[in-house]
């Protein structure tokens, strides 16, 4: 209780880089290092991803092959992934080996959507500014029994499975992600958000919108998870629920045998799609015996017309098989808004916003807005042909990169670098614990040091001037 208490008190003073969970039982700690990025928040932030590895470039829009996205990724070692085209990439794609960023705000013109699946299958990944509209069966993206991930500005649409599922992991963060138009199974089902759920998980700013159920479920057995900020529109008939201590045949070694979630200051906005019984559901905790609750804090959201759930969330909860957490336990702090602040935020800024939003994103999040649905059965969607498909995405010339370092000859001379010295890309030249390749990548400046270990100081640079 003595290292609890102490752990609980440095984490509180430490912000959100404060420390670094080393094991799920929290029986050891380290202390944390910069971000994976400024902006990044949370459990996943720990993670390096590809810092001072190699930088590899995609050319071309390939399923595999030399200069495809599947190549950088097959690749083994720390690596920074860049991208010099933009556009559809027509295949799936599987991360499987560890220590890599895949940096989509790198891509010129409408930026990257991959049309098919993308697997998570390694440890210390960092993703951020892509699109995943899958065309088939299985998750857009998921990925189980890893360590170490952040998830940034994904948009991720149209699985017939679940959405977007990243569960039983340790130390992840989902932010600022769209999840959206779940399409239908063969039968005419299964149109799920997503199954969320890790040792050590934060979850904030994200839109899940136009799904029927599972925005998100949590998984059982998911550990210690917080959810804050989020926002969830035209749920069909279901929220949220799940979130029992144990899960059966838990490949985790020790197995994870309790759920303790945080639902915080998200904001809930039912549409067409709504069934009456559940407009003002916020969770239904689930259990499969009285030795199977999880345990729950739900508080401080905001439900869009129910003014008595919104002054009092526990009537938003649905049924007894849980237990109540007085308080939240004490996660890795966020930059936390109101409710209302917060969904403006989400609807301004989430999913992929660099380079640009594409149509997809655009309408979803309009209609989000004013609280309509334009398509499907009321924004529930059966098939991708229901919202017109995939958007062509228009590309752009890549800016001249002389030494193929990944920084464009005008950044390098800008910032005093040397437009034809590729090893000068790993360099700290301000010694602020950021690389040059990856000083670019976030729109910081490489010569001026700041600590990015203040939590004042750990703000997305790319998306400043919006106010995150």
């Amino acid at each position: 209780m003595k290292l609890l208490t102490s752990l609980i008190a440095l984490l509180t003073l430490g912000g959100p880089l404060g420390l670094l969970f080393s094991k799920a039982t929290g029986d050891e700690v380290k202390p944390a290092k910069v971000a994976a990025f400024p902006g990044a928040e949370g459990y996943g932030s720990v993670t390096p991803g590809g810092r001072g590895g190699q930088v590899i470039a995609v050319t071309n829009l390939d399923a595999r092959g030399a200069g495809s996205l599947q190549a950088a990724c097959d690749a083994k070692g720390p690596r920074i992934v860049v991208f010099k085209v933009a556009g559809t990439i027509d295949g799936d794609v599987k991360i499987k080996n560890d220590f890599i960023t895949i940096a989509g705000q790198s891509a010129s013109g409408d930026g990257i959507t991959i049309k098919g699946n993308l697997a998570i299958d390694a440890n210390e990944v960092v993703i951020r500014y892509l699109r995943v509209r899958t065309d088939h069966d299985g998750d857009a993206l998921g990925g189980r029994y890893h360590r170490n991930i952040i998830v940034d500005h994904v948009s991720a649409s149209w699985s017939s499975d679940e959405v977007f599922s990243l569960y039983h992991n340790e130390n992840v963060t989902i932010q600022w992600c769209m999840i959206t138009e779940a399409c239908a199974k063969e039968d005419g089902s299964h149109r799920f958000g997503g199954i969320w759920g890790n040792q050590y998980g934060t979850y904030h700013h994200n839109l899940f919108a136009h799904n029927d159920s599972r925005n998100p479920r949590w998984a059982s057995g998911c550990g210690y998870n917080d959810y804050r900020n989020n926002v969830l529109f035209n749920w069909g008939y279901q929220s949220c629920y799940g979130g029992e201590a144990r899960q059966k045949g838990d490949r985790r070694k020790p197995p994870i045998e309790f759920s303790a979630i945080n639902m915080v200051a998200n904001y809930y906005k039912p549409g067409p799609a709504t069934r009456n019984d559940v407009k003002d559901c916020i969770a239904s905790p689930s259990s499969r015996g009285d030795d199977d609750y999880g345990s729950w804090h739900v508080a401080d959201n905001y439900v869009d017309g129910s003014p008595e759930v919104t002054h009092d969330n526990a009537l938003g909860v649905d049924g007894k098989t849980f237990k109540t957490l007085a308080a939240p336990w004490k996660a890795m702090p966020i930059h936390q808004q109101s409710p209302q602040d917060a969904y403006l935020a989400v609807l301004e800024h989430a999913g992929c916003s660099l380079p640009r939003r594409d149509s997809i994103d655009a309408r979803i999040s309009e209609e989000v807005r004013k609280g309509v649905a334009m398509h499907g059965k009321n924004g529930i969607i059966t098939t991708q042909q229901d919202v017109g498909g995939w958007p062509s995405l228009q590309s752009a010339a890549a800016p001249q990169d002389s030494d193929g370092d990944g920084m464009p000859d005008e950044w390098e001379k800008k910032y005093g670098l040397d437009a034809n010295e590729a090893d000068d890309n790993a360099s700290d030249n301000d010694g602020d614990g950021y690389t040059n390749i990856e000083e670019y990548l976030n729109g910081t400046d490489p010569t001026e040091f700041v600590d990015y270990t203040k939590p004042e100081n750990n703000i997305n640079s790319l998306e400043q001037s919006h106010g995150q």
